[in-house]
């Protein structure tokens, strides 16, 4: 149970440690590695390239040198994870009432608080001497601006420190979270915690007996949370009502604003919205706020038979999707089935693109109202809605074997085994099977496919170059026979999965063992096929594939935006001279069989 009141430990702070800039500066450069670049041999563009995008914050901080280092850097991640926000990262309608008040820029500042958050861009120009429109077009002013109203702020307290810990009352000053209730409270000490766990401070020491509540390190079981590892902070009713139906299904929801900030939101009556389970991105918290027996108002029609569950992200930004927000969400997922007959995991929405193209991730995708196969899957995904989330970076394939994280494999083949057959016929609803074939050491594997039927659109197979199904994915295939596959190894794993109507003949194969001699006659899908040309790119981009097909492609800058997105068939130019100056991520996948792949360039 959530304490009715919050203290300080502000007369005890912690010695303040010189916090040398090599350190922090190192810190700095291994976050934005970890969430924008994974490609070692990109760690010298990398590098540059992150320098320019922390120059916004070091020049604010040497023209506000009163301010502690690295505190800018801290409230921006907490609050946007360092990302200039403008109307173009919104997929909710901006006249959406039940949408959060929209924040904007890095620091991520509110101009319409819709009568319940404060405004605080407002507060800042007041403060900073900037206009809006300055402090909302161009990023160097908009950092700079928050750090000088940070120093006015400082000025007005008495505050002399640049202990980080001291200069909490300035960010509670300008922060867009509503004070003075007693409501109002808990939300604003989470966001004060996401901002300071970014920083090199004594957590426990700074916020108390709070700690334990704040950092999930430990939650007291309430009678009111259905999941024991939820906090418990209740949404006033006026924002739910007593259901009268039953539970069947789940809703998966991004919150297009912070975590603290979907939960002040949902405290309001003014917002009229609720959901039963809130998210953190950075540690997987989980914050239950409706009971499951009452019914929340978060997808319209499809409130009186669901569970309503939002994760602190914006969609278009892939950052915000951490494996432990994956994780924890995986959790309560396997919770919820095991108390409900109604539920069942295998039913978790996992198709992202079918096999002609149609992307059922993107945009609005009615897949069933009450009593559909598909149980747990996107708000974009349910009858009569508007909002299109989770959308395209959430990894549904991802999701639903974390969720499923309990079938163990059938083992086929073994030392000595040469080869054998494979055959799947006449398989049955709602099946989840995975096999895994291995052979001895220094040998692959060959598995052919002499015939292949699965019901169109709704049962699907995978096949893994490895002994798991978090192996490298070789392809995903339903209307099409994979053919010949080969893996790199000795070992292959082949998933299936059906839905809940409908059923086919299945398939009959062949595998055989080969030599390592054989590796290169794998796949063609292999990554190495792939090409982009030039690298620096001038104006045009030219992207080349191993065969014509349809590919979905986009282009992310390294702030995580989508710069670029079609869909195109085969080899492609592509003109990108209105593209800035910069390092981007080409993202692409092959819509027949699944594939994905990453390819980086400098424009």
């Amino acid at each position: 149970m959530v304490v009715a009141h919050f203290t300080f430990n502000c007369l005890s702070l912690p010695s303040y440690n010189v916090r040398k800039a090599e350190k922090l500066q190192e810190k700095r450069q291994i976050l934005f590695q970890k969430r924008y670049f994974c490609d070692e041999n990109k760690v010298d563009v990398m590098k540059l390239l992150i320098l320019v995008v922390l120059s916004v914050f070091q020049l604010a901080e040497r023209q506000c040198p009163s301010v502690p280092t690295g505190l800018l850097e801290a409230v921006a991640f907490t609050n946007t994870q360092c990302h200039h926000l403008t109307d173009d990262n919104y997929s909710f309608p901006a006249d959406d009432p039940t949408a959060m008040p929209r924040a904007y820029g890095m620091m991520g500042l509110v101009r319409d608080g819709k009568g319940c958050f404060r405004e605080n861009l407002k507060t800042v120009s007041m403060l900073s001497g900037f206009t809006e429109e300055e402090i909302l077009e161009d990023q160097a002013i908009h950092v700079l601006a928050y750090a000088k109203a940070c120093e006015k702020v400082a000025l007005q307290k008495g505050i002399t420190s640049k202990v980080p810990e001291a200069w909490m009352p300035v960010i509670m000053e300008l922060s867009e979270l509503p004070m003075g209730e007693k409501k109002d409270e808990l939300p604003m000490k989470m966001m004060l915690y996401s901002v300071y766990y970014q920083l090199d401070v004594d957590l426990k020491a700074l916020f108390g007996e709070d700690y334990p509540l704040l950092s999930g390190e430990s939650v007291a079981v309430s009678k009111e949370t259905d999941y024991p590892n939820a906090l418990w902070v209740p949404a006033p009713e006026c924002n739910w009502e007593e259901r009268t139906k039953e539970v069947s299904a789940v809703v998966i929801h991004y919150t297009e604003g912070s975590y603290a900030g979907c939960i002040s939101w949902f405290l309001n009556c003014e917002s009229s919205v609720s959901a039963h389970y809130v998210i953190r991105s950075v540690d997987g918290q989980v914050t239950q706020m409706v009971r499951e027996a009452d019914k929340a108002y978060h997808a319209r029609t499809a409130n009186g038979y669901t569970i309503g569950v939002e994760h602190e992200a914006y969609g278009d930004i892939a950052s915000f999707f951490t494996e432990a927000m994956y994780e924890s969400s995986a959790d309560l997922m396997r919770s919820i089935c095991s108390r409900y007959e109604t539920i069942d995991g295998h039913r978790t929405f996992c198709t992202d693109t079918l096999d002609d193209g149609t992307a059922l991730d993107s945009g609005l995708h009615d897949l069933g109202g009450e009593g559909a196969c598909i149980q747990i899957r996107g708000h974009q995904h349910y009858p009569d809605q508007s909002h299109t989330d989770p959308g395209p970076f959430w990894s549904w394939n991802h999701y639903y074997k974390l969720i499923n994280n309990h079938e163990l494999p059938m083992v086929l083949g073994g030392a000595g085994v040469t080869e054998g057959n494979f055959n799947h016929e006449n398989y049955g609803n709602d099946e989840r099977r995975i096999w895994v074939i291995e052979s001895d050491p220094n040998t692959t594997i060959t598995l052919s496919f002499d015939s292949f039927d699965l019901e169109r659109d709704y049962d699907f197979l995978w096949i893994y170059d490895g002994a798991n199904v978090n192996a490298p994915q070789i392809g995903r295939w339903n209307t099409h026979s994979p053919g010949m596959v080969r893996s790199t190894g000795n070992a292959l794993c082949v998933e299936f999965r059906s839905d809940c109507l409908t059923t086919a003949a299945g398939w009959r194969a062949h595998w055989s063992v080969g030599t390592v001699a054989q590796v290169d006659t794998i796949y063609i899908h292999h990554k190495e096929h792939y090409g982009i040309f030039p690298n620096p790119v001038g104006d045009c981009l030219s992207l080349k594939f191993p065969e014509e097909g349809f590919y979905d492609v986009r282009i992310v800058d390294i702030l995580g935006r989508i710069a670029y997105k079609a869909r195109v068939f085969g080899d492609t130019d592509i003109d990108v001279s209105q593209l800035s100056k910069g390092c981007y991520a080409v993202h692409y996948k092959r819509v027949k069989t699944g594939e994905e792949n990453v390819e980086r360039f400098i424009r």
